[in-house]
């Protein structure tokens, strides 16, 4: 076939187009693995439990992944009598968790993260957790622990919650990494219940009992029994598994993207450089069609190929990238990957796919190309934009602008993708544009330089202007670079400014106690600082399904902040005690709430309480909804924890180890957190820029490469007019540099305009001021190695050519 001989007799043209097929089917192979795999799981210890009763969901809408409204005790009592009496049910276990934390050798050990390990024995039933040694907890200092802490019946251990560190006798051991009290010491440590589980007697029918359970719990609840248990999941772990999916599916639309690109670019280039060739196959009486038919066959040939190959390289590569995932924290811990048919085959078709929706527009312009092309020398375009390319370049550049304003007015959580749909469409939208604004910018950029001596900026300027096409080619993927480089870091280098509470507190502090080893702060470890300023998270529900955020905040940080709150009715004086609340204006005309009015509201506990209004302050007064005295969220959230102390004075507070604490100076912990945000960040950062520069430079080194290679013509003619090796390879550089200046430009404005509609819309959701902070250094490195690149890449073939025309001169 002549495709085929085609690919024999050209090879080397098609090396970027399978290069950047194989990587494109490598990484969509690997994130299609990794999304298959990240399925929803319900707990481990739920394992031993096949029916059980889950409290009523809490409204997902905002996209905070909020647990599931508590059931307040008098409901959760009636259920457990209800459910006792459902045949073929031995127990109903209420499923009770609470903060807990072995302390050994005067440290916490084994953080558990969102993790809750603390239960009463009588949970230990859902797991189940078997006594691998001693006896279940009968005494208030007793405690069941795991194996791996190497504690035997016995021993004391002291155990860290919420309230503190207290002393603790092993009095038996599991093989688990939970920890069980009794149940008097466990009910006052834990929150509301959310899951009953129900202990099924030997040769029950679990699916008759889920149907009896289902006629009991009614409204009231949902039962969830064999494939439905992984609605059980943590709504942490949800959101870990989440946030990870939204890293993938950005990497899996980046790399459909480029990948398109990529072959479209290379495949359009090489249409210019075979012209004549078209022409002459043309001559000889092949059809439109058929030239169609060879490119396609092109295409499929390098496709096939590179798919099969990029297949192997993602299913070896998927379980790293799982990995890397569970270690960056974008993925719940014990998360695996498993080979599936599925996302193997469908990323087989998708590479193929790609070459030919590459390659479609190329084989359209090859099958215009006339026979009188064959006799055609001169590399003048006369018509460098088409018709076709004038609406296709007005139609994406309007789709993107309007991808932009959508972007701007997305949630939060929808905001990142829609912002790189909008990046897309622009891109294609001024590739297209390029052939029109190269003229334009070759002139602005060599007039100032027009008076220098010698006739290299000449030479380079005219032939810019001459191959069109060649310099908007060569431009287009340096333009993908730097847009996607600088519009992906810059939208993590956006940062919300200007809430009073939290900026106050924060700056007022010279000193800083933080969690070490530890997911938060017990009141003990508060309590070691003197009039400190901290804040208690917790969630509150009103209204049926809805929640709010609210903080409960110590006297220490209220006094600090209130100064800079601007009040818009009522008074703050009035928060104090565990019945009052400060609300935010935007949270009071959602819920129709006014200053002096008593509402109620449900508490983690499940508790409802009347609460009175006491102040609406403005939206850019404090990130959470609600403000509540840090003993109202206490009363009513046994398991929170504190995630800082900020402290005042010159003496920095001395913290025992034993609390899993540290006090830092105010900046080392401002560098430290700075960092953790820095590491999250780097890994999206790595992951997508790294991915998109991977392939972009790619297509830079091989359309230079292409071009280059393909001018020896116009490099003899040069040398035979006078002009030495040194002034034709200077030439080739201004060229090369000059595409990358109208690249990097281009590519710039594309980011800039999306990064101000994301401004715009944080900051219209957040009603504070929101930075945008132009990441230079990525822009700077960015650009600089897209040049480096694109001298190398042209420089070296030229001087190759020389060389070679040199040698048949000499001849």
């Amino acid at each position: 076939m002549l495709s085929l001989a085609t690919i024999r007799q050209r090879w080397v043209s098609f090396i970027g187009t399978f290069t950047a097929l194989c990587l494109g089917v490598t990484i969509l192979c690997m994130t299609a693995l990794v999304l298959a795999s990240a399925s929803p799981e319900a707990p481990k210890r739920y394992a031993g439990t096949e029916v059980l009763v889950q409290s009523p969901g809490a409204d997902q809408s905002d996209g905070t992944f909020t647990e599931n409204l508590p059931w307040s005790p008098e409901s959760t009592d009636e259920l457990v009598t209800e459910l006792k009496s459902v045949p073929g049910v031995s127990a109903a276990v209420p499923d009770r968790s609470f903060y807990a934390q072995a302390v050994v050798a005067g440290h916490p050990v084994d953080d558990p993260g969102s993790e809750l390990r603390g239960h009463p024995w009588a949970s230990a039933a859902l797991a189940p957790d078997r006594l691998t040694a001693g006896h279940a907890p009968r005494a208030a200092d007793e405690v069941v622990l795991g194996t791996s802490l190497g504690l035997a019946p016995g021993a004391s251990v002291t155990l860290l919650t919420a309230k503190g560190p207290a002393a603790y006798k092993v009095s038996g051991t599991v093989a688990s990494d939970a920890f069980y009290l009794t149940e008097a010491v466990a009910a006052p440590l834990s929150g509301g219940v959310r899951v009953i589980g129900l202990v099924t007697e030997n040769g029950a029918d679990s699916a008759a009992v889920a149907s009896a359970a289902e006629k009991v719990v009614g409204e009231k609840g949902k039962v969830v029994s064999g494939s439905s248990l992984k609605d059980l999941e943590a709504k942490t772990a949800a959101k870990t598994r989440w946030i990870g999916m939204q890293i993938l599916i950005a990497m899996a639309g980046l790399t459909a993207f480029v990948s398109i690109f990529v072959v479209a670019s290379t495949f359009a280039f090489s249409i210019v450089q075979r012209r004549r060739e078209f022409g002459l196959l043309r001559t000889i009486g092949a059809t439109p069609r058929q030239i169609r038919r060879m490119m396609y066959g092109e295409a499929l040939g390098v496709g096939l190929v590179a798919a099969a190959t990029g297949l192997v390289l993602g299913s070896l590569l998927a379980p790293v990238l799982g990995s890397l995932l569970v270690d960056g924290g974008l993925e719940p811990a014990g998360f695996t990957v498993r080979m599936q048919a599925l996302p193997l085959f469908g990323s087989f078709a998708l590479g193929l796919l790609v070459a030919l929706v590459g390659v479609w527009s190329a084989s359209r312009r090859a099958a215009r190309i006339a026979p009188l092309e064959a006799l055609r020398e001169a590399a003048l375009e006369k018509r460098p934009m088409t018709r076709g390319r004038w609406i296709g370049a007005i139609g994406f550049t309007v789709f993107g602008l309007i991808l932009v304003l959508v972007a701007a007015g997305s949630s939060s959580d929808e905001m990142i993708n829609n912002a790189l749909y909008a990046a897309m469409a622009l891109i294609v939208g001024l590739t297209l544009f390029a052939p029109a604004v190269v003229p334009l910018v070759v002139k602005a950029v060599w007039w100032p330089l027009g008076r220098l001596r010698g006739a290299t900026s000449m030479v380079a300027r005219e032939s810019s202007l001459t191959a069109v096409r060649r310099t908007a080619s060569t431009a287009a993927p340096v333009l993908v670079t730097v847009g996607f480089a600088v519009l992906i870091a810059g939208m993590f280098q956006i940062k919300a400014s200007g809430y009073a509470l939290e900026e106050t507190v924060r700056q007022d502090a010279t000193s800083v106690v933080t969690p070490k080893g530890t997911p938060g702060l017990s009141d003990a470890a508060v309590s070691t600082v003197s009039g400190g300023a901290s804040l208690l998270p917790t969630e509150l529900y009103v209204g049926g399904t809805n929640h709010i955020g609210a903080m409960g905040v110590s006297e220490g940080a209220f006094e600090k902040a209130r100064e800079k709150m601007t009040v818009k009715s009522g008074s703050l004086d009035g928060l104090r005690g565990e019945d009052t609340m400060v609300v935010r204006s935007s949270t009071a005309a959602w819920l129709g709430w006014t200053a002096g009015r008593t509402v109620p509201v449900t508490f983690e506990d499940g508790r409802t309480e009347k609460v009175r209004v006491v102040a609406e302050i403005t939206d850019d007064s404090s990130t959470a909804s609600v403000l509540l005295t840090r003993a109202a969220v206490r009363a009513h959230s046994p398991s929170a924890l504190t995630q800082v102390v900020y402290a005042s004075g010159s003496q920095r507070p001395e913290v025992s180890p034993a609390l899993g604490a540290e006090a830092l100076s105010a900046s080392d912990y401002a560098a430290r957190t700075d960092a953790e945000d820095d590491r999250l960040v780097q890994i999206f950062l790595v992951i997508l820029i790294g991915m998109s520069l991977g392939y972009t430079c790619l297509a830079i080194a091989n359309t230079l490469m292409m071009a280059t290679a393909d001018r020896a013509g116009d490099f003899a003619v040069l040398r035979l007019s006078g002009a030495t090796r040194r002034q034709v390879l200077r030439v080739v550089a201004a060229e090369s540099a000059l595409s990358v200046g109208i690249g990097a430009g281009l590519g710039l404005g594309i980011a800039l305009i999306t990064l101000l509609g994301i401004r715009s819309g944080l900051s219209s959701q957040l009603g504070t001021q929101v930075n945008l902070n132009l990441p230079w250094s990525t822009m700077l490195l960015t650009v600089g190695l897209c040049l480096a690149l694109a001298l190398i890449s042209s420089v070296l073939p030229a001087r190759m050519a020389l060389r070679r025309t040199g040698a048949r001169s000499a001849a």
